[in-house]
């Protein structure tokens, strides 16, 4: 989820019939543990160097939503765009769409396909169909890693794009982290393909871990950006709740 990827690129039921994915973990851990998605939660992620490079913030909402935003800090007084969407319907969070403040347009994500499978991606099956929204993540988080496939469009004010988002979802573990020490964790790999102004191809395929109890973007590898290969690493540094 890191960094709106729509505006960077221009920019969980636990059991499913037929799933591949692993049963829920013995001690129940669940995802707004990790994301602190129902918290006004906030953070500041630096790049390898120390220098500021990211910084996000969780706007809950009613009926189980939430809107996350990620910006430069430099940018943070202005109005933000690609503001993802969030809403969890029993064990899964799904993603709706992306909101943009400059303009006061909302582009809505729908799903044409999805699949689970293991965390190799092998055994794939398709998910059902929950109004056309993407599973996210499952809410309580499986003590076997599994991997999400969806292939979908965005409707903008200018014409629908094509995506495909690939992600694997990790059990949580121990991170040893450059500013917190030694923090229980989640990963999250993921690779995003689109042809948003630009032929279908991989934007983005990069790695981020989510703290418990510090939320998103606790360590970031990317290892392409924009279409490019890079080889970029960040940490996040100060976390913080906003009124």
């Amino acid at each position: 989820m890191l960094s709106a990827r729509f505006t960077a690129v221009a920019v969980v039921t636990a059991v499913l019939v037929g799933t591949t994915a692993g049963t829920a973990s013995g001690a129940g851990e669940t995802y707004d543990e990790f994301s602190l998605l129902y918290n006004r939660s906030a953070g500041l992620v630096v790049d390898s160097a120390g220098n500021p490079a990211s910084q996000w913030a969780w706007r809950p909402g009613d009926a189980g939503t939430s809107v996350i935003r990620w910006d430069s800090p430099s940018n943070w007084n202005k109005p933000g765009n690609g503001l993802e969407h969030f809403v969890r319907d029993g064990d899964w969070l799904y993603l709706d769409g992306y909101e943009n403040q400059s303009t006061g347009t909302y582009n809505v994500q729908r799903v044409t396909s999805e699949q689970i499978g293991d965390g190799n991606c092998a055994g794939m099956k398709p998910l059902p169909d929950h109004n056309g929204q993407q599973h996210y993540a499952q809410w309580t988080i499986p003590s076997a890693p599994y991997c999400l496939i969806a292939d979908g469009t965005i409707t903008t004010p200018t014409g629908t794009v094509r995506f495909r988002h690939r992600q694997v979802w990790s059990p949580p573990t121990t991170c040893q982290t450059k500013y917190h020490g030694a923090v229980r964790c989640v990963r999250q790999a993921e690779s995003w393909w689109d042809d948003n102004g630009h032929p279908w191809g991989l934007r983005i395929e990069r790695s981020q871990y989510l703290g418990k109890g510090l939320g998103m973007a606790l360590s970031i590898h990317s290892t392409v950006g924009d279409g490019k290969p890079i080889d970029w690493h960040a940490d996040l540094k100060d976390v913080w709740t906003w009124s």
